[in-house]
């Protein structure tokens, strides 16, 4: 057998440079995930998201509540004990009256999501976990759907439905808050006095 002669080169291997497509797929992943952090309070975005999931949750064969009743009071109490702060919810607003409730997953955010329904109409009322970009509120629509994001007692309010009126019907219950002030009768010898110095 013929002995087998290898050459040893010594050459220095060329230094490697990180690929520009690397860098960029870098940059863009960078962008994307803080255009999404952008994009996520924005009225329009979160708007989407709630028609989506109203669309979702009354287009089952089955409404799947996790708490089915007509009493506002049992469904804040559901929600408190769970750790949702819940402004309080009207019974019955428009034609519609509370039918049930749930926490339905959002594409950024988890949502408890209160069923209103009657006389052939469908509201959602969502209270959102997280912010939600809307100032003093936002109306619009979205999907067919008419949409309202309401600030309310530290939260955010969403009301989805197909009928324009119930739906501000629902909104301005959340809208407006009554206080009433009562004032106590006046002590005795106080309102003698006040009746002597005149």
């Amino acid at each position: 057998m013929d002995p087998i002669t290898v050459d040893i080169v010594d050459r220095q291997l060329p230094r490697r440079r990180a690929p520009a497509g690397r860098v960029l797929l870098l940059f863009l992943a960078g962008a994307s995930v803080a255009l999404f952090l952008w994009v996520r309070g924005l009225a329009p975005f979160v708007a989407w998201q709630v028609a989506r999931d109203h669309q979702r949750c009354f287009g089952r064969k089955h409404l799947a509540a996790r708490l089915y009743t007509n009493d506002a009071w049992e469904v804040h109490e559901w929600l408190e004990s769970r750790g949702t702060p819940v402004p309080p919810l009207p019974r019955r607003a428009g034609s519609v009256e509370v039918v049930g409730v749930r926490y339905c997953p959002l594409a950024d955010r988890i949502a408890a999501h209160v069923y209103y329904g009657g006389e052939g109409s469908l509201v959602s009322v969502f209270v959102l976990s997280g912010r939600a970009r809307i100032g003093a509120g936002w109306a619009g629509e979205s999907r067919g759907l008419q949409v309202r994001l309401i600030p309310s007692a530290g939260r955010t309010v969403s009301v989805v439905g197909e009928s324009a009126a119930d739906v501000e019907a629902v909104a301005r219950a959340f809208r407006s808050s009554v206080a009433r002030l009562t004032v106590p009768p006046m002590p005795a010898n106080l309102s003698r006095s006040l009746s002597v110095g005149l």
